[in-house]
């Protein structure tokens, strides 16, 4: 996997940003540097990365520029060795997208992780400081294996783990060992409650029959309370609605009295409640009103009496307004007319006509040129000066390759150019380059030192191997065993010990343990040494002999025997029960120490059962030596067989350096002396002298002295001839630019006299052309000025004459005096329209206002006539005169109303409450009753219904236990559904123990492979993570290594001068670096297995000296050589120090990237 372009469309403080990392160098480190100062967007950068692999989170600190919805991150990333486009964009679910936007699966960008997840992908290759941190605490904290702190993110055992621990989980679902809860200890409850369920249900047949007759019984007794209490409950009903109707009774014998009592008046319509109050509120406010118009319409006629009409103003008002527009320009006028003569009269053209040189002249405007004529000469004038430059140009160029022609024909040589002497020279040069040009000297002394030194290193590592004695080629030629072979012994060796171990393990903790035993056996039998288990069987046993011997012959001595047997066995039995406890102990330990003897020979016999299988291993490995290491003594085990082997291979590693070494000093041998034959060679075909015994070194010198005086003379006839034919162009150029000069004179010429220039007595130059047509210019702008002014003073003379005009005309047919300036009799007249105006306006108000009285006055007068109709309608009903006596009889009326209905609807009321047919019925039932009586009766019978009542329950509770208990029975199904679902729990439970026993056995086999596998691939990982320590440490430690723990393996650094030191007691920085030289080695393992994956590090070295941060990048470079490594930082030294250690480090510049992506925040970081 690799990312060959990064997106960031819309990303954080990103928009359409692009990180090109570009193609992979074919054979250079794969190293990219990502530079940018703080809040540039390192880290956002950082987990762009991480979202575009695993997806944007649900919540994401880098939507505050981009909403959610629209944030979006691309890349181009090679995966199995395909260049695909994906898109990453921020939803719960299908956020994966091709370039042409369809949804893409997950899997498909996590193809080359191998199931890696987030977390792990985070963990392994993504660093950054507080991932680094996290792990420097997680070394000091490592108390449990260290295989799991080395292997845990490569070849994915970490998720391998969790799954076990998922697995381990299910089955402890299902049984954990002392623990009260679980999947079989709910079976086993269940079984018990159908176990009791079973049990309850078996009932015998005359309990049945008990129970049926029993359940009769009750049902009867409960029919007859529940009749019972419905008799008691009716009467009580029949009471209390007597007792509830005879208050109602009393209310309406008051309303009927009452009735009786009022007057009968008519009974009015229903409508004229309503309209009684209103025809009251209408009468007062009609004869308000009435007087209120009045009034206003005597103001109106006073007030319309006053205004005089005034026809003449009225009819002059539009002729009012042409003289009130005329005003604004007569006023203009008086103000601008004194202004515009006097700037007439400023302007002169006469001096404008001396500067021109043409005082006098009678028709200015002829002066003035056409604007062909000016556009020309300003043509000529500009293009005067190139023309004029490029004459003096080519004169001195001309001058300047002459001169250079002389000196060069001064100082030219005889040295031969020809063809065939410069192809010669030629290839002297080529093979003078084709030489190295580093010291071969010095290269051979550099490659005899490193013979030397790995001779050395050779002698040594050949020493490791004692006591093997034998040469090179016997190593090489040695047939070793396998790797599988070697590792089948190491295991098998190793279970052997182990088992020896256990087994002599379980002797020391058994056989002092059975010596205790017979010690307590001895003790005890001390005691009851007479009466055991033997003595008693053996007693017994003389007992049944005598008895069968009396029963044969039944005669005294028979009898005899048999009773003093009687009386022996009687006397141990006897004496058994006195000494009970110390027989039971005694059997106990006796029990005991059988079990303790047969567990010793069980040790034993695993204890030779190991030692045979160790002594097998070594002579297997004794059998596989001895042809290859015959007349050695090297043991035979297979821990020390490996070690032996790994330094074979240091040995024969040391012996192809030394080939190496060889094979390059003899290759630089050749190559010096194939290069001094080419350069002799060549040096004899150019006639070049040297020295028949000098070096490589003196050689190339003359050789490339001869090549540069040959050189140096061609390049002065090449020179030459490049001159004279510059020469020749140079005077061609001097020619046209003459001809140029002289046909510019001559159209300026023609062009000033065909205009008045031509009368001048001399042609003016360029300059002087200038000065007169800027002249001329002010000449045309004054020319213009002049007639304009004239002709506004001329027209507002016009308007002034008009406004006066017109003002004395409008005076005289008003009526008012000329008298006073035309401004203030202009006034007068707007004055007087003004107010013929308003007046007329007053008047045809006041006559509306004075139209609309007289037409409410009248719809009032027919309102009114329409109000005392209605009033007498009303006063004829009721045979009264005014309206308060129609208001007394109207409430007469409805209170009559209002008591008939009251006494309806209690009669409806009491007959509903009594249950009667009529009136008559329930007043002759009334009569009839006393109520002391009635609620004396009601008193008595409450108890008795809450005695039925309880008695009715009580019966009920009896035939429902009853009831209960038959329905509990349920017969013969009952019992097999019982039994039925008993079998299906069985069978449940037997088949979760069959899934428990595989789920523990699968784990525990997982669990032994995993920890082989690490085992397996421990020493390896340790080595790389050494190597990685020591060098970013620059040989401050020379490695890593691990020993047990109290509570597991510990991590431990060796220092280059013996020491050691725990990772608890390393310095911060120390720490951190040695986190990083453990990923490192994880990296390198996981490549081992799979195809490359980006490594990304965010700003790891804060606490890296310069040293230390020039060898972790030394380490990278190396990591680059198999895949990607991408390192941010804002440090610029970290750039110098990265490009002199890998040469080819790729550099990006994160704000060169924003600039180009047109940024519009600041990044939250």
């Amino acid at each position: 996997m690799r990312i060959n372009r990064l997106d960031l469309t819309r990303y954080g403080k990103f928009t359409d940003s692009v990180i090109d990392f570009g193609e992979p160098g074919r054979g250079t480190p794969d190293l990219h540097v990502i530079y940018g100062p703080n809040e540039a967007g390192k880290s956002t950068t950082f987990d762009a990365i991480l979202d575009l692999i695993f997806g944007i989170g649900t919540s994401s600190k880098y939507g505050f520029l981009h909403p959610y919805p629209t944030m979006r991150i691309g890349a181009n990333i090679e995966i199995a060795g395909e260049s695909r486009e994906f898109v990453r964009i921020k939803r719960p679910q299908n956020s994966l997208l091709d370039s042409d936007g369809r949804s893409l699966p997950d899997a498909l960008i996590r193809t080359d992780l191998g199931g890696i997840d987030r977390d792990a992908f985070t963990t392994m290759f993504s660093l950054d400081e507080k991932t680094l941190e996290k792990g420097g605490e997680g070394i000091l904290a490592s108390k449990g294996d260290l295989g799991e702190l080395l292997f845990s993110a490569s070849a994915g055992l970490s998720d391998l783990s969790r799954q076990l621990s998922s697995i381990r989980g299910e089955a402890d679902v299902f049984y954990r060992y002392r623990a009260r809860s679980g999947a079989l200890a709910d079976f086993k409850t269940e079984l018990t409650t159908l176990k009791e369920q079973r049990a309850a249900l078996d009932l015998r047949v005359s309990d049945f029959q008990r129970l049926s007759s029993e359940r009769a019984h009750l049902s009867r007794l409960h029919e007859d309370a529940l009749e019972q209490r419905a008799a008691t409950q009716r009467r009580m009903d029949d009471v209390r609605r007597i007792l509830a109707a005879l208050s109602p009774m009393a209310r309406l014998s008051t309303l009927k009295g009452e009735f009786s009592q009022t007057e009968e008046v008519p009974v009015p319509p229903s409508s004229w409640c309503g309209e009684l109050p209103g025809l009251r509120s209408s009468e007062i406010e009609y004869r308000v009103k009435l007087e209120q118009i009045a009034r206003s319409i005597a103001e109106i006629e006073r007030e319309a009496e006053k205004l005089a009409p005034d026809p003449v103003a009225l009819e002059l008002s539009a002729r009012v307004a042409e003289l009130s527009d005329l005003q604004p320009r007569y006023i203009t006028a008086e103000n601008d007319i004194p202004k515009l003569s006097a700037r007439a009269a400023e302007l002169s053209i006469e001096s404008i006509l001396v500067q021109l040189g043409r005082p006098g002249d009678a028709s200015p405007v002829r002066l003035i040129l056409d604007a062909p004529t000016v556009g020309t000469l300003r043509a000529l004038m500009e293009g005067k000066s190139g023309v004029d430059a490029r004459l003096t140009s080519a004169k001195d160029e001309c001058a300047k390759v002459e001169r250079a022609i002389a000196v060069l024909s001064a100082s030219n040589s005889t040295t031969d150019l020809s063809p065939d002497k410069v192809k010669t020279y030629e290839q002297l040069a080529a093979t003078v380059k084709t030489i190295p040009r580093s010291d071969e000297e010095v290269a051979l002394r550099s490659l005899s030192r490193r013979r030397d030194a790995a001779s050395v290193a050779l002698a040594e590592t050949l020493s490791r191997l004692l006591p093997w004695r034998g040469s090179i080629g016997d190593l090489s030629s040695m047939a070793c065993p396998s790797s599988v072979k070697l590792e089948q012994w190491k295991t098998s060796f190793k279970l052997a010990t182990e088992q020896a171990r256990r087994a002599r393990a379980d002797l020391d903790r058994l056989e002092p343990e059975g010596r205790r035993l017979d010690a307590e056996i001895d003790a005890v039998r001390s005691l009851v040494s007479a009466i055991d288990e033997m003595h008693s069987t053996d007693s017994r046993a003389l007992r049944d002999e005598a008895w069968a011997t009396h029963r044969k012959t039944m005669d005294d001595a028979t009898a005899d025997a048999f009773e003093e047997a009687m009386k022996s066995d009687d006397h141990l039995v006897s004496q058994r029960l006195l000494h009970f406890s110390e027989i039971g102990k005694l059997n106990q330990l006796l029990q005991r120490n059988a079990a303790v003897r047969t567990d010793v020979e069980t040790a034993r016999h695993a204890q030779r059962e190991a030692l045979d299988r160790q002594e097998e291993i070594r002579s297997e490995i004794t059998a596989r030596l001895d042809p290859l290491v015959a007349g050695s003594s090297l043991e035979a085990d297979p821990f020390e067989l490996e070690d032996w082997l790994r330094k074979r291979e240091d040995v024969l590693k040391a012996r192809d350096e030394l080939a190496d070494v060889d094979r390059e000093i003899a290759d630089v041998r050749d190559r010096v002396g194939r290069s001094r034959r080419l350069l002799i060679e060549a040096m004899d075909a150019a006639n070049v002298g040297y020295h028949p015994d000098a070096d490589i070194a003196a050689l190339v010198a003359a050789a490339e002295d001869a090549v540069n005086d040959f050189n140096s003379a061609f390049s002065q006839a090449t020179q030459m001839r490049r001159l004279q034919a510059e020469c020749v162009d140079r005077e061609q150029a001097l020619a046209d630019a003459s001809f140029a000069a002289e046909a510019w004179q001559s159209e300026w010429k023609l062009i000033c006299e065909s205009s008045w220039l031509g009368e001048l007595d001399v042609i003016p130059g360029t300059g002087a052309m200038s000065e007169i047509l800027s002249t001329l210019e002010k000449l045309a702008s004054a020319i213009e000025s002049r007639d304009g002014l004239i002709d506004r003073v001329q027209k507002m003379e016009k308007d002034r004459a008009l406004f006066e005009a017109r003002a004395l005309d409008l005076c005289e047919k008003l009526g008012i005096p000329t008298e006073g300036s035309p401004r203030e009799l202009a006034h007068r007249i707007f004055e007087r329209v003004r107010l013929a105006g308003l007046n007329q306006e007053r008047r045809e108000e006041l006559g509306g206002e004075l139209e609309d009285a007289r037409k409410e006055e009248s719809d009032l007068k027919a309102a009114t006539e329409v109000l005392d109709a209605r009033l007498l309608e009303m006063f004829a009903f009721f045979g009264v005169t005014t309206l308060g006596e129609v208001e007394a009889q109207m409430e007469i009326a409805e209170r009559r109303q209002e008591l008939s209905r009251s006494i309806s609807g209690l009669e409806q009321e009491l007959l509903q409450i009594s249950g009667v047919a009529d009136m008559s019925a329930l007043r002759q039932l009334v009569a009839s009753v006393d109520k002391q009586d009635l609620e004396g009766e009601l008193a008595r019978l409450t108890p008795v219904l809450t005695g039925q009542d309880q008695r009715c329950s009580e019966v009920f509770h009896q035939r429902s236990k009853v009831q209960d208990a038959l329905d509990a029975i349920g017969g013969d199904a009952r019992v097999a559904q019982l039994e039925e679902k008993r079998r299906t729990i069985l069978l449940d439970i037997e088949e979760s123990a069959r899934r428990y026993m595989e789920l523990r056995a699968g784990v525990a086999a997982a669990e032994q492979a995993l920890r082989l596998y690490r085992e397996r691939h421990r020493s390896g990982m340790m080595a790389r993570a050494s190597a990685a320590f020591n060098m970013i440490s620059r040989g401050a430690y020379s490695g890593v290594a691990a020993q047990p723990g109290q509570d597991g393996e510990v991590l431990i650094a060796v220092s280059s001068s013996g020491g050691s030191n725990a990772a608890n007691e390393l310095s911060k920085g120390a720490r951190f670096q040695l986190y990083l030289a453990l990923r490192v080695a994880g990296y390198h393992e996981f490549l081992g297995s799979r195809p490359p994956v980006p490594f990304v590090a965010d700003d790891i070295m804060e606490s890296f000296d310069d040293f230390r941060a020039e060898e972790t990048f030394r380490l990278f470079a190396e990591m680059a050589q198999r895949g990607q490594v991408v390192y941010l930082t804002h440090h610029r030294h970290l750039i110098e120090i990265a490009r002199s250690v890998c040469p080819g480090v790729r550099l990006h510049d994160l704000e060169a990237i924003a600039t180009a992506g047109k940024l519009t925040a600041v990044a939250a970081e």
